[in-house]
């Protein structure tokens, strides 16, 4: 089964021109973002390490959608 959450490198804010001469740019953006494979949308959330975006990313595939979920208070859980 495919994850819904992956970490991807961060797109810079703003465009940066260089001179064909230098080359392509090492570093494009700083940080990392989340991309959601379901529908397809880049989470910009601009996080400062990967260790940070893994963390995030691992927390929201462990949530379930919002769908599936049963909502709070709906009687479905037995209170002691």
């Amino acid at each position: 089964m495919q994850t819904r959450f992956v970490v991807v490198p961060a797109v810079p804010l703003k465009k940066e021109t260089y001179p064909r001469r230098l080359g392509f740019p090492a570093a494009l953006g700083e940080g990392y973002d989340l991309y959601d494979t379901q529908d397809k949308v880049r989470l910009s959330l601009n996080l400062a390490t990967r260790a940070q975006a893994e963390y995030e990313c691992e927390c929201r595939n462990r949530c379930p959608d919002a769908d599936d979920a049963p909502m709070a208070g709906s009687g479905l859980g037995a209170m002691g």
